[in-house]
């Protein structure tokens, strides 16, 4: 292959950390590291993505380089050379990206299934892109040098990482004996942009990091380096892209229709849309409705090909989070972003069109969000029908979906940027019933509330908090009568509730010093039924110093440990319910080793009895320590191994949890990994004893970057809920944006139900899902 023509103009360069001791160069880069700026050029002509540098406008555009080291030697030149150039047209923008390698045998590749995480313990390219420069969100795309793709929405500066996001864009490679050359084609339409800031004398100014994964050196090299504990895909830390000037994108739109064929293997056959149809059809629509603001609609919505969530158990009263995986919920996410994620958020949209993990039927969807100078925005309205139950479900699940009537669901997200520094928005979102008995389960509710963040220019510090308030319907109470008809107890007739929240979050994130606190609150009478709280009617504050030094011995990283507390009490602060005090401890080691500690002293006040593994646990304070250990090896290693343990006194009882998780990837094409974990131990004053696992499993077979075949494995042996589930997937991409998937799944019951009377009935089900992406422009 050759190269450029002519030689290129050298960009703005950064040179390695020099002069003084260590402690010194590392403290430097702690305090500020030093800007980067890389220029975009305009193509004359057509862009051919090939992994080719021999597109004559590679030989125009500026090269960035001078990389510096992450990991494993913090501010390190590199031994080997890594460049970045960037160029454009009016439809999209184009990353050369080249490595210098010491031969075709420094290069590692264990993997070519798209969107899997593990291609970043590959040989890998990582473009990160914050297209509206807020330095508060961030976009992915990697590729390992032989094509294989990932791409990730990151919000909250680092804090959100959403892996499930999936977008439309191109990249192709080149391998040579020494160098490996990867070219991207990324649609401005993908990144939200358009063309009237690029009419400005400045032009577009975006967030932009090139990141490239040396997995034979277990190393990380940054053309503007993220110091830790950063996020990888951290905006703040980001350099600048500059020079995208007078594009012309046209508005795309982008249509999707799918058909899908299922079966249960049943006698019976529907077309019935409340029912699990075994034909139906939809379509999906996006549509750049203005200069950087889309409309997505979903018609017949269909999820047939998401992945199943993993096995949880609960180790305590409260519920269990599990994320959002559905793809029309996941655009535009960024911006209905609101509260602390797996604590306390108002809106979480896994509740709407599932229940107890069950899909509800969505007659449709329709989504606005957009961004205009200062001013994000979102709207989002989804209209679910009344479901029937399948003729595998039992009398339990029977009553709870022949109970759930059509729902609406509108949210409303404002968002300003008030500076640099300060961000301000509101959110505000109801549920109406649209038919069925008012005195059920699921009456109409409201929530609102207002949220601010303050944070430092580099990153470093930041502060969020929020205030909410909601509205809901109280069902009726019907009168209680005897035998005669007489009125034992009256009854209460409808009404209404109001609740009320609040959250305030702070931290400064160090190189050496890492402190936190967070205080999350809500009265008796919040109810967040569009929401995610896990305690709800409670006070919740936590406190966390952590130290981070850097010793230069033994093939150390880094070291992190320091105290942490943590105390829940009633809303009115009268009473304490939980404490948590102790510490952490975690070694890391530069070639990827790990070792963790945690020590807490913990109490418990149990208000209500509850079960837990079919034991009764009697209302009480509880007092104990839980006391965990972890041991993992390095994530690049083909072969990689966790080993987990944790001792806990608990519900006047002892509870011990072993976790093992194994993952060996043999060769490109194939993979295979589980976690298993086994609890056992004592609960209750009678001292009774549980003994259960739970498996989440997983083999990858790749047979190209557009054709592979996973199957998931999830076994349950907790007691009353033994369950043996399977999903099948083979996911082909046929061109670009269409796929077929034809996808198995099966939910085996091991066991009867919980009171130990009702079998439970075997599910099986075959769904083949063709997809066909058009996409025009306006």
């Amino acid at each position: 292959m050759e190269g450029p023509s002519e030689a290129p103009e050298e960009g703005p360069s950064e040179a390695p950390i020099e002069g003084g001791s260590e402690a010194e160069g590392l403290e430097s880069l702690s305090d500020a590291v030093p800007p980067r700026e890389l220029q975009a050029v305009r193509a004359r002509g057509p862009v051919t993505v090939d992994g080719r540098a021999d597109d004559e406008v590679w030989a125009r555009a500026p090269v960035g380089s001078g990389f510096l080291e992450r990991t494993p030697d913090l501010g390190a030149e590199p031994p080997l050379e890594t460049r970045v150039r960037v160029a454009y047209d009016d439809a999209a923008l184009y990353v050369l990206v080249e490595g210098e390698v010491e031969g075709p045998q420094d290069l590692q590749v264990r993997t070519l299934r798209r969107d899997s995480g593990a291609i970043f313990a590959d040989d890998t390219i990582a473009v990160k892109i914050d297209p509206h420069h807020d330095r508060r969100s961030g976009l992915t795309f990697g590729a390992n040098v032989d094509g294989a793709q990932v791409d990730t929405m990151v919000l909250e500066d680092g804090r959100i990482s959403i892996r499930e996001w999936d977008a439309v864009w191109q990249v192709e490679s080149q391998i040579e004996d020494d160098r490996f050359v990867l070219e991207y084609r990324i649609p401005f339409a993908v990144l939200g942009l358009s063309g009237r800031a690029s009419t400005t004398a400045e032009g577009i100014t975006m967030g932009f990091d090139v990141s490239r994964d040396h997995a034979r050196r277990n190393a990380t090299y940054d053309w503007r380096l993220i110091v830790p504990p950063r996020h990888p895909v951290s905006a703040s830390a980001f350099g600048t892209l500059t020079g995208i000037r007078d594009i012309r994108p046209r508005r795309a739109l982008e249509y999707t229709p799918f058909v899908v064929a299922r079966t249960d293997f049943g006698p019976s056959f529907t077309l019935d849309p409340l029912r699990v149809p075994n034909v139906a059809t939809g379509a999906d629509l996006r549509v750049q409705a203005g200069k950087a603001s889309f409309v997505e609609a979903s018609v017949l919505t269909d999820f047939a090909q998401v992945e199943v969530d993993e096995v949880q158990v609960a180790r305590d009263r409260f519920p269990l989070f599990f994320p959002e995986r559905r793809p029309f919920f996941i655009n535009g996410l960024d911006v209905f972003n609101f509260g602390d994620q797996r604590r306390g958020q108002l809106f979480f949209s896994r509740r709407i069109g599932l229940t107890g993990g069950r899909p509800i039927p969505i007659l449709g969807g329709l989504k606005g969000y957009g961004r205009s100078g200062r001013l994000s925005w979102g709207v989002l309205n989804v209209q679910t029908m009344r479901t029937l139950p399948r003729a595998s479900d039992d009398l339990e699940q029977r009553e709870e979906f022949e109970s759930t009537p059509p729902e609406n669901i509108t949210v409303g997200r404002l968002r300003v940027q008030a500076s640099r520094r300060v961000i301000v928005g509101a959110l505000a979102m109801g549920k109406a019933r649209m038919a069925g008995p008012r005195e059920a389960d699921g009456h109409d509710n409201f929530s609102a509330g207002i949220d601010g963040e303050l944070r430092s220019l580099d990153g470093k510090f930041r502060s969020y908090a929020f205030f909410a308030g909601t509205w809901r319907e109280t069902p009726a109470i019907a009168d209680e009568v005897d035998d005669s008809g007489a009125v034992v107890t009256p009854g209460e007739p409808a009404g209404e509730e109001f609740g009320t929240s609040a959250h305030l979050r702070s931290e400064y994130q160090g190189l050496f010093v890492r402190p936190r606190v967070e205080w999350l609150w809500s009265d008796e009478r919040f109810q967040a039924p569009l929401g995610f709280y896990r305690r709800p009617g409670t006070a919740r504050q936590r406190a966390e110093l952590k130290f981070a030094p850097r010793p230069r011995v033994m093939g150390l990283r880094d070291i992190v440990f320091g105290p942490v507390a943590a105390v829940e009490t009633e809303p009115d602060y009268s009473a304490l319910l939980t404490t948590a005090y102790g510490g952490d401890l975690q070694i890391n080691w530069a070639q990827g080793w790990r070792v963790q500690y945690q020590v807490r002293s913990l109490s418990d006040r149990v208000l209500e009895p509850f079960e837990l593994y079919l034991i009764e646990v009697e209302d009480g304070t509880y007092r104990g320590q839980r006391h965990k250990f972890e041991v993992g090896s390095p994530r690049r290693w083909w072969l990689f191994g966790n080993v987990e343990y944790e001792f806990r006194q608990v519900f006047g009882g002892v509870s011990h949890s072993l976790e093992t998780e194994l993952r060996a990837r043999l060769g490109k094409h194939f993979a295979i990994q589980g976690k298993y974990t086994q609890l056992f131990g004592t609960l209750g004053e009678a001292g009774e004893d549980f003994n259960f696992g739970f498996l989440n499993g997983t083999v990858d077979v790749a047979f190209t970057r557009w054709l592979h075949w996973d199957t998931l494995v999830r076994l349950n042996l907790e007691p009353g809920g033994e369950r043996l589930g399977l999903q099948s997937r083979v996911r082909w991409r046929y061109r670009q944006g269409s796929d077929l998937f034809v996808v198995y799944r099966t939910d085996q019951p091991l066991g009867l139900d919980a009171v130990g009377e009702t079998p439970r009935q075997p599910f099986h089900e075959v769904t083949v899902k063709l997809t066909y992406y058009l996409r025009a422009l306006m």
